[in-house]
């Protein structure tokens, strides 16, 4: 069976834009059947609700204002499935690019303080304008980032640009103001595992730790955005609970944190898992508040994102990020 079946509950996703969704391969763009050339398509008109076919087992509905019946042919019929599509997605979508942090930060060798700089400069320039440089955390957990102060004050004349830093403590906050920072993040975990392994804490105590950082944030009127790994899955503890992340979301979210991005660390999630997340957390966190992470660990990032977006036409979506490999994450600049 494909990884792109039955496991991603599609079924009871809402806001489809397809009324009848069949079985799909591996491709997730085509139907089961693999001869999908455009002899085995036949167009039904119906009044306003248009069918397209695809052989005598499979169906998809399209409404009227997304069909024509005065034209004939498969062009009109492929043309009508992106675009009822495309109707269910945000006209903005903000994009938060990590690369520079989150995919440098693991790099074994050590990628100087200028080749940073410079990438950030063209990461700004292909029409970016919030860019996560650098993180201020020891040295001797991520050496990677030793030079968060030498990127900062080469990034710090760029105009018009939002540079977040990642700060784990008070302490690392502080350090980040001394640089020049003008916008920070803080992470959290939903898995207790990860939290102890990732930041040497318990959820609770992290969280005990950020709101004094939120709270000296808001003194020097710095931005501060909140992320919560492991939102799907946990390489040590396996599935977590949607109402796990939600706690933890609407923990920052009180303290002060402007944007919470809700990251699938391991890369396990799938639409009707990802739904389920966020429909937890949207109970107690405005989903203009809200941003989300993929990895493509099982090709299933981008499946992931449309789903999101469907969700709600204001979510914002974190990109992937770039710098690692395509079997970790998906290459495409994702959206945020």
């Amino acid at each position: 069976m494909s990884s792109l079946e039955e496991p991603l509950g599609l079924g009871d996703l809402p806001k489809l834009s397809i009324n009848r969704l069949e079985r799909f391969s591996p491709s997730a763009c085509r139907a089961s059947a693999d001869d999908c050339s455009p002899s085995n398509y036949k167009h039904r008109n119906g009044g306003n609700n248009q069918t397209i076919f695809h052989s005598s087992a499979h169906s998809w509905h399209m409404q009227g204002p997304y069909t024509d019946s005065s034209r004939n042919g498969v062009d009109m019929e492929f043309r009508a499935l992106p675009r009822k599509v495309i109707c269910d997605l945000p006209r903005f979508v903000k994009i938060v690019e990590v690369g520079p942090r989150d995919g440098l930060q693991n790099e074994k060798s050590t990628v100087p303080a200028s080749v940073k700089i410079e990438l950030i400069h063209k990461l700004v320039a292909s029409g970016l304008s919030v860019v996560e440089a650098t993180s201020f955390v020891s040295p001797k957990w991520v050496p990677q980032l030793a030079d968060a102060k030498d990127v900062l004050e080469g990034i710090r004349h760029v105009p018009d640009v939002r540079f977040p830093v990642l700060t784990p403590n008070l302490r690392g906050f502080e350090a980040a103001v001394a640089a020049g920072a003008k916008e920070v993040a803080v992470f959290a975990s939903a898995s207790e595992s990860f939290s102890k392994s990732n930041i040497n804490c318990t959820i609770k105590e992290s969280l005990v730790r950020y709101r004094d950082v939120v709270s000296s944030a808001k003194k020097h009127g710095i931005r501060i955005r909140g992320y919560v790994s492991c939102v799907i899955g946990c390489p040590v503890e396996g599935a977590i609970d949607p109402s796990k992340v939600a706690y933890v979301a609407k923990e920052l979210y009180d303290m002060g944190c402007s944007e919470i991005s809700l990251g699938d660390t391991i890369g396990v999630g799938t639409p009707g898992s990802v739904v389920a997340m966020l429909e937890a957390v949207m109970s107690f966190v405005p989903v203009d508040k809200l941003a989300v992470h993929f990895h493509d660990t099982y090709g299933q990032a981008l499946a992931n994102i449309l789903v999101s977006l469907q969700v709600s036409n204001t979510l914002h979506i974190l990109p992937t990020t770039l710098l690692k490999t395509t079997t970790e994450q998906s290459e495409m600049l994702c959206l945020a």
